[in-house]
């Protein structure tokens, strides 16, 4: 199993936060910044930023599966 680590980086302008996102899984990592509105609470502001991480997640891995697809076609 994958080990996540979100780590608040910075407080922007107009309410808005900087996060940064940590995939540890067997020998690959990876490491990505995501940016929200503040959510008025740092729990809230955390739960928004693993929503956003797992809808990224589920987005990359439809579009790896498309990608595989087309590569087992050719």
């Amino acid at each position: 199993m994958a080990d996540l680590a979100v780590t608040k980086v910075a407080e922007l302008v107009n309410h808005r936060f900087l996060y940064s996102v940590r995939v540890s899984a067997d020998a690959n990592r990876m490491e990505f910044p995501i940016g929200i509105q503040d959510q008025g609470s740092p729990t809230a502001s955390e739960t928004a930023v693993l929503t956003s991480t797992l809808a990224f997640a589920e987005e990359l891995a439809a579009a790896a599966r498309l990608q595989l697809g087309a590569v087992t076609r050719r």
